[in-house]
């Protein structure tokens, strides 16, 4: 059995509210709503109330992605499962702490939220992000000025990143030379590219207040951000 946790552009309004109707999985987006208490943020009615543009906001998708992953692994566990392994991706990996024993539930919930927070206080300039099937060779030779391959995705098909015209641009370009590309919603950030570079500092010294011991990965957990 293996986990796999998602990542930014798998948001979407209404994720997890037909969810809420059972106990295991309610009472756990109650628990994230104790851990974010301090914050302001109430997930449970982030999630049963939210529109179109509720998960455009960073804070609200980072921390409805973390939240509702951390729920699903807990409703698992009261059904006597654990993954032989697990993987994710992006702020999938926080999900992945939580299953593997390295993080806490409020420890998941609140890495989220700060991420998302020293994010949009960064006042980033527009961003974005797709999917595009080429190799990672073909994306650093093809890629316009700014734009970069982000993530490794598979032999045949990477992320890229940057500034949002310039991602629209290659998008159109690769639609109209047959090449798959779709753009994924990340609200309007361009994330794992180098802008995230200038909130490094403040987001190390959020996690360090939040994560104040942090316990080492297990072999069942593989990591896509570090080998």
């Amino acid at each position: 059995l293996w986990y796999i946790c998602s990542g930014m552009g798998t948001q979407w309004a209404g994720m997890g509210r037909s969810l809420m109707q059972l106990p295991e999985f309610r009472e756990s987006i109650q628990r994230s709503d104790v851990a974010l208490k301090e914050t302001g943020l109430c997930v449970s009615r982030l999630l049963m109330d939210a529109d179109e543009s509720t998960f455009e906001d960073t804070v609200h998708a980072f921390v409805g992605l973390a939240a509702i992953q951390v729920a699903q692994i807990d409703m698992l566990q009261k059904m006597g499962l654990q993954p032989d392994g697990i993987v994710g991706h992006s702020v999938g990996e926080l999900a992945c702490g939580y299953a593997d024993g390295s993080l806490s539930h409020s420890e998941a919930v609140l890495a989220a939220y700060w991420r998302g927070r020293c994010i949009k206080e960064a006042n980033l300039p527009p961003g974005g992000m797709a999917a595009v099937g080429l190799t990672w060779e073909e994306c650093k030779a093809q890629c316009p000025q700014g734009v970069v391959p982000a993530c490794h995705n598979a032999e045949d098909t990477v992320t890229i990143s940057g500034p949002q015209d310039s991602v629209s641009k290659f998008v159109a370009q690769l639609k109209e030379n047959s090449v798959f590309a779709k753009e994924v919603r990340s609200a309007g950030v361009a994330f794992h590219s180098y802008y995230m570079a200038s909130i490094a500092p403040a987001l190390l010294s959020a996690l360090q207040k939040v994560i104040k011991s942090p316990r080492p990965r297990s072999a069942r957990w593989i990591s896509t951000s570090i080998n």
